[in-house]
Formats: C-alpha cells, structure tokens, sequence
C-alpha cells in the first residue's frame, strides 16, 4: 500500500484541503472571469446587429427550435446510456466491431479507385503512398490479435467494466460535460479580451514583437492554464469517483471534488507544466510555419509532435496516481512513468483497439442523431427531402457534443480501471473491490494468459 489512499480519507469521510492554493485560483480563475465579462459587454453593441438580423428568424420558429433543443437534450442522455449499455453488454467485441471498421475505412480509397477503374491494379506499385494508412492499420490490427490477443480479451472486460461503472456512477460524466462548457466559455471570453483590448492582434498580417505585445503574451499564458487546470480538474474528480467506486464503496460527485481539491497544489503544477509544454509546442510549430525549407518544416512540425506524444505518454496515469494516492506533480509523473514503463503494452492497446472500440460507441450516437434528425425534418416539412437532409445535417452537427462526452468519460474511467488493475495486480490493493465475481475471474485468466505469452 501506499502512504495515502483516496479511499481511507472517504472511508473516515475527512479529505485534506489546500486553502491557500484555492484562494490563489480563485483569483486568477476571478481576474480571467471578470476582465472577460467586461470586455463582452463592451463589445456587445457591435454585435447588436448580428443578433438582430437573426431574432426575426428565431420569432418565427421558437417552437421548433424548442422541441429542437429538447429532442438533442434527450436524444443526449438516450444516447449516453445506450452507449454505456453497449460496453457493458459487448466489451472486447467492440473492439472487434472497431478494428473491422479502421481497416474498411483506411483501404476504403484504394478499393474506391479501384473499383471505379480510376486505377488500375498494374498501377497501384506507382500509388503505393495511398496503401500506408491500410497497412499500418492492418499490421497492427494482426499484431493485436494474434500476439496479444490474451491482452485485447482483457482490455475487453475492461471495456465492460467502463460501461458497469457509468452506469453505477452517473455522475462521471458531469466532471467532462462541466468541462466542455468552460472550454466554450473560455474561448469566448479570451476572443472577447482580444478583440476589445488587443484588436491589432487579430489581423492577419499582424507582426508581433515582445517589447509591445507582452500583454497579448500573458493573456495567452492565463487562457492556457484556466483551460488546461479546469480539464485536469475534471479529469481527477471524475479519476477519483471510479476509484473509490472500484474500491467497493458508493462514492458521491462532492466525494471526488474533494478528492480533486486534496492535491489542489499538484494540480496547479501540473497545469503549469502543461501550459510550459503547449508554449513551447506553440513556438516550434510557429517557427517550423516560417521556415523556408521544406526539409525544415518537416523536423519542426514532427519535433512538435513528438514533444506532444511524449509528455501525454509520460502523464498516461500522472492524475490517476496523483489522486488516489495523494502524489505531489513530480512523485505522481515518475509514478505515471513507470507504470507506462512496466505495461507499455496495455497502454498501447487502450490507444488502439480500445480506441477504436470507443470510436464504433461514437458511431452509434452520429447515427442515431442522423436517423432522429431525418425523422424530424420528415415530419416538420411534411416529407420534404431538402429539409429532411438540412435537419439531418444539423442533429449530425449537435451529435458531436454527446460522443465527444461520452468517449472523454469512457477513456478517464479507463485509464483509471486499468491503473487500479494494475496495483491490485502488484499486490498494492487488497480486498474488497466493485469488480463482480465473473468478470474478476475472467480479467485474472486474461492476465495470467498475457503474463504466459510474454515469458
């Protein structure tokens, strides 16, 4: 066992507290809040004229944009719980499901070229750039099934176990939706900053020089660390439900902010770090966009990237860890780093076919949105096709709010299912969990077939 466990403190239902990290955000979150407030009414006269031209648009529809708005609503929740069913109910079969599908959709170019006779078969050697996404998609897709195959069976009722404890614990996905809608917020109010404050900057051949544009700068740095501290904020509180939920206690959504606030000040690091990496993403990508070199932009663009992979990989369980046993910013991204270290394996997995397994759940909620928005236009417009492809088209847009909550909810719970796996399995955690009987007996086969193939 560790030092601390997020599950005594809920067990003697005392959790630790960091006052003075809280009155430090508190005035930054305030500071960014109010400054963003006064800068959108300020330049709310301007967009008087643009909310104008609408209204007699809404006038005359409010009661279609009322059920509209009420069916996405629904169709929002029907379609989150369906989507936790579905991974309770199929698991590795999802995978399946979503390894079929990548593999029909990256040689789905070639065989549309081909059957269409715009190439030939003589021809696809002088083509072959267009088959790679086909074959690192089918090589990874034969490497999972017959190498680690024991794996993707486990990482299946992992997949189960997902959708066991959305259903069990709704309120997993409030954490990611709050987020969603800060994010949307915030860009607002930045873009409201901006263009209130700082106008110059938003035109396109805009030369910026640090002497002058210092205060753009430290608005960029602020914007940065409200939305990427707001996101791990989330992500921990939603981490931290799972994981007394897993420990065999009924957790509450209070329970896992007071989780999050516990290692306030890890968080603020942690951010803060995270903010130092998108900088510095920030300025090789700006760099590489100037060079004059091909052969330059390349290294920049993929230096970029790798930096970005690199340091997601390093915190793949930095919040997890961080949480549940209450790790400082650095213990907690050595911790993270050696657990990748020991299961590289499993995370790769959960980056692939669980990915994919989640992408055929986002499937479902896009067609099910296309499919009621077709009813809707068909009914409105009483069988007009134009209309019925117009709403189609719209309730296809507004599904991207559902899938994108559900598969944020989906990979947090995940990751945080496959750390306390991994612990229970090293003997760190003991006793009671919430894991049913079966399905524990089913992920221990798993792992003792996976720990076979490796020796």
């Amino acid at each position: 066992m560790t030092v601390a466990d997020i599950y005594e403190y809920h067990e003697k239902k005392k959790f630790p507290s960091h006052k003075g990290a809280i009155a430090g955000l508190l005035i930054v979150f305030g500071g960014f809040i109010a400054l963003g407030v006064y800068a959108l009414y300020m330049i709310l006269d301007s967009l008087t004229g643009i909310i104008t031209s609408f209204l007699p648009l809404l006038a005359g529809n409010m009661w279609l944009i009322g059920a509209a708005l009420l069916g996405i609503i629904g169709l929002s929740l029907a379609m989150g719980l369906l989507a936790s069913l579905a991974a309770r109910r199929l698991g590795g079969t999802l995978i399946t499901i979503g390894a079929l599908f990548m593999n029909i959709l990256t040689w789905g170019i070639v065989i549309f070229l081909l059957a269409t006779g715009i190439l030939s078969i003589s021809q696809v050697g002088e083509w072959w750039p267009i088959m790679i996404p086909g074959l690192i998609t089918l090589f990874i897709t034969l490497l999972l099934f017959t190498v680690f195959r024991d794996r993707i069976r486990r990482a299946g009722e992992i997949i189960k176990l997902t959708g066991q404890v959305t259903l069990d614990e709704k309120g997993t996905f409030i954490p990611p939706l709050l987020t969603m809608i800060f994010t949307l917020v915030s860009a607002i109010l930045f873009a409201s900053i901006l263009a209130y404050f700082m106008p110059q900057v938003l035109e396109l051949d805009y030369v910026f020089t640090p002497e002058r544009d210092w205060p753009y700068a430290i608005g960029v740095v602020v914007y940065l660390f409200v939305t990427i501290f707001f996101y791990n904020f989330a992500y921990s509180t939603t981490s931290a439900i799972t994981y007394i939920y897993m420990r065999g206690r009924d957790p509450t959504l209070g329970d896992g902010v007071r989780s999050s606030l516990g290692v306030l000040g890890a968080l603020v690091v942690l951010s803060i770090m995270s903010v130092i990496i998108a900088i510095v993403r920030l300025a090789i990508r700006g760099a590489a966009s100037r060079s004059q070199s091909a052969i330059g932009r390349g290294v920049g663009y993929a230096a970029e990237g790798i930096i970005g992979w690199v340091w997601a990989l390093v915190n793949y369980f930095t919040i997890p860890a961080m949480v549940a046993e209450e790790l400082s910013a650095t213990k907690a991204i050595k911790r993270s780093a050696g657990l990748v270290r020991k299961n590289f394996v499993d995370v790769l997995i959960k980056e692939t076919a669980v990915r994919w397994a989640f992408g055929v759940l986002a499937f479902m909620i896009f067609f099910g949105f296309a499919a009621f928005g077709a009813l809707f236009g068909w009914i409105y417009s009483n069988g007009d096709i134009m209309i019925t492809i117009v709403m189609t088209m719209v309730f296809v847009v507004f599904a991207s709010i559902p899938s994108t909550l559900v598969l944020r909810t989906f990979d947090i719970v995940y990751v945080t299912l496959l750390y306390v796996f991994i612990r229970r399995k090293e003997g760190e955690i003991t006793g009671k969990t919430a894991i049913p009987s079966s399905l524990n007996q089913e992920l221990d086969r798993a792992y003792t077939r996976a720990q076979r193939s490796e020796e």
